[in-house]
């Protein structure tokens, strides 16, 4: 289903009625009053500004309906395909923990259909019902008051035009008169025919002159009945726009928390399919699929011919021989994972890939012993361009990411850290900033140098160690700590 939009500027525009403001010249005389009733005056001007404005409010009003209406049709029809596919065989031949991942993946795909279904019912009843509403709103006031107050501005408008035409009319009939009256003046003989162009000039003027009165007394009264429904009609306007306003961001707030929240149920389900992975482990599923299916070792071999014609004698027995062959795996080389190069596995990205195509999952520290141990977990390795996040494992509640990235040197542990000193921190940054990097994930320090940082901050760098452990400190001078001054180079990227 497709959208035709207009490319047609739009009748009801406010810009065919923008004027420039003339520096120093006050519209409102010193008023302070901003109301419509008190702000749309002026002659012509301000009834077709505020006629426009009232159009283009119930053209919005139903270009919104429209658009809830399609965004509906959009999210039932993704529902219904989702659902479609949460139905498809998936691993139907599959045992153990790939059978239990994949129907794990269905049954959260179907969680997500079922979520987007909502969705659709929640903008249909709860956006696009009340749409409709407001536009049933302004479709009744046009109807019932800017109609008819339309059809008396083109009445007045109209009037105006007759009271211009009979005073042009009056004021020349009265120049005629003066003029035939000077020539008169000026002429000693031959003044009968002046006289009588003169006399039918007065006849003429006296009828121009009623018309005149008459025009401009019927356009005093319809203006006097223009002013009263003009105000009633600017506060009426107001007030709807007003109650439009208000409601445009209710129901768009609205349709930004729904869509959040099944952003929110999607990611629930993204993350119970992440739950279920990190309890994978191939190796395991394969020794339970040999423990419960395998068929043994025993390799028996042909019987040995039997030359023998005593046919007493017991049929020769096979030989057993037993496999304990090494296996034959495939070289470091050969060996390349399939998704090795995808952003949606590695969630550091190659370079250029941005921030946020990192799994919603930090790579959590690991908990620092207290005390001497023969042996602990290495130091974040230093922050490469080619550096990738392989895919989560879980331990218990914890979950953590395994950095692939080129090895380190194996150094002696102490306390869980490198013994290698950290370079002390220039006094406010004054040995020199390298380059600065923006935090990925929430860091909270294990030891006094180290310093706590969240998401987002941004942090420059003095020193880049080989060990992985950089130096630098925060911009938010607020929580910068003296002393405080080394950072895990694996929790941030370039800024």
């Amino acid at each position: 289903m497709t959208i035709g939009l207009t490319t047609q500027p739009s009748s009801t525009s406010l810009s065919r009625y923008a004027t420039a403001k003339s520096p120093g010249v006050d519209l409102y005389n010193g008023s302070k009053s901003r109301e419509f009733c008190n702000s749309f005056w002026g002659g012509d001007a301000g009834v077709n500004v505020l006629f426009a404005r009232m159009r283009g409010a119930a053209r919005t009003a139903d270009e919104l309906r429209a658009f809830w209406k399609e965004r509906a049709a959009i999210e039932e029809e993704y529902a219904r395909k989702l659902m479609e596919l949460s139905k498809v065989p998936l691993g139907k031949d599959e045992i153990g923990e790939v059978r239990n991942v994949l129907d794990t993946v269905k049954l959260e795909t179907e969680k997500m259909a079922q979520a987007h279904v909502e969705l659709t019912t929640q903008i249909r009843h709860d956006l696009e019902g009340p749409t409709t509403a407001l536009l049933t709103q302004h479709v009744e006031h046009r109807r019932t008051h800017q109609g008819p107050l339309e059809k008396k501005f083109k009445l007045k408008q109209m009037q105006e035009s007759y009271v211009a035409k009979a005073r042009e009319k009056y004021k020349s009939d009265c120049s005629r008169i003066t003029s035939y009256t000077k020539q008169i003046e000026v002429s000693g003989n031959n003044t009968d025919r002046l006289q009588a162009k003169l006399d039918r000039a007065k006849q003429t003027v006296q009828a121009n002159e009623k018309d005149y009165r008459n025009f401009v007394d019927k356009l005093k009264e319809m203006d006097d009945d223009w002013e009263t429904e003009w105000r009633a009609f600017c506060d009426e306007s107001q007030d709807l726009e007003e109650e439009r306003l208000d409601f445009l961001k209710d129901n768009l707030w609205a349709y930004a928390n729904a869509v959040s929240t099944v952003c929110v149920a999607d990611d629930v389900s993204c993350e119970a399919i992440r739950t279920v992975l990190d309890q994978f482990e191939g190796d395991k599923d394969i020794e339970n699929f040999v423990n419960e299916y395998g068929t043994g070792n025993s390799i028996f071999e042909p019987a040995p011919f039997d030359g023998s014609n005593d046919a007493t004698l017991p049929e020769p027995q096979p030989v057993i021989k037993y496999a304990l062959f090494p296996r034959r795996r495939k070289s470091g080389q050969d060996r390349k994972p399939l998704m090795a190069n995808t952003a949606l596995v590695n969630a550091g990205g190659s370079a250029g890939t941005s921030a946020a195509q990192v799994p919603p999952l930090p790579p959590a520290p690991v908990a620092v012993a207290q005390q001497p141990v023969a042996q602990a977990p290495p130091p974040p390795p230093p922050l490469a361009v080619n550096a990738t996040l392989a895919p989560p494992t879980q331990n218990g509640s914890a979950s953590t990411y395994r950095r692939v990235s080129q090895p380190l040197p194996e150094q002696p542990v102490v306390h869980g850290r490198d013994p290698v000193p950290s370079p002390q921190p220039p006094d406010h940054l004054g040995g020199g900033i390298l380059f600065y990097v923006k935090a990925l994930y929430d860091y909270t320090a294990t030891i006094d140098e180290e310093f706590d940082f969240q998401a987002g901050d941004v942090i420059a760098v003095t020193a880049t160690p080989d060990d992985g452990w950089w130096s630098g400190e925060l911009l938010d001078e607020n929580r910068r700590e003296e002393g405080r001054h080394v950072f895990p180079s694996n929790f941030v990227c370039l800024f």
